[in-house]
């Protein structure tokens, strides 16, 4: 089986996921409004190499997202979470556990590099960024467009996940 090809939405997504307190801010947006941290990252990758703002573009990411999200994402996700409350009672699962954390990590890489592909037209090429209030506005287009009105504890969650991703 081969890989998925790098890039470098990818390496941003990752290094950026895996900063301090970045995990628990996005993981608690997803659980509380159901974001998909994917795309949420993605648009905060296409902040830091394009000038132009992700706006306009949203409703179709968003489609985009979604279709990978419903027919690869959180499937595999519930048997994760199924497997990971087996695995507790039955050490045997823990195996067949990682695989599928390992296929649910490659299907978000999948969405990552389809939005990747959808958006390549919307920039030309990479810009020498990054471009902070292009990230901030990305970051905000994408909650007002998934009807998120965030609280003063999401916007402490949105302003640690953007120090993270300018640094």
């Amino acid at each position: 089986m081969n890989p998925l090809p790098a890039h470098p939405a990818w390496n941003f997504v990752t290094r950026l996921y895996a900063a301090p307190d970045v995990a628990p801010a996005c993981m608690r947006l997803q659980r509380l409004y159901d974001i998909d941290v994917t795309l949420m990252l993605f648009c905060l990758w296409r902040g830091s190499v394009c000038e132009a703002p992700l706006a306009p573009h949203l409703p179709n990411l968003m489609a985009t997202a979604a279709t990978w999200r419903i027919s690869a994402v959180l499937p595999i996700r519930q048997t994760r979470m199924w497997l990971k409350a087996e695995s507790a009672s039955d050490p045997t699962m823990e195996g067949l556990y990682q695989r599928v954390l390992t296929a649910e990590i490659e299907c978000e890489q999948g969405e990552l590099l389809a939005l990747t592909q959808h958006a390549e037209a919307l920039c030309e090429g990479i810009s020498e960024g990054p471009f902070p209030a292009v990230m901030a506005a990305n970051l905000s287009g994408y909650l007002h467009a998934a009807g998120i009105a965030p609280t003063e504890a999401d916007r402490a969650d949105m302003a640690l996940i953007l120090t993270a991703a300018r640094g």
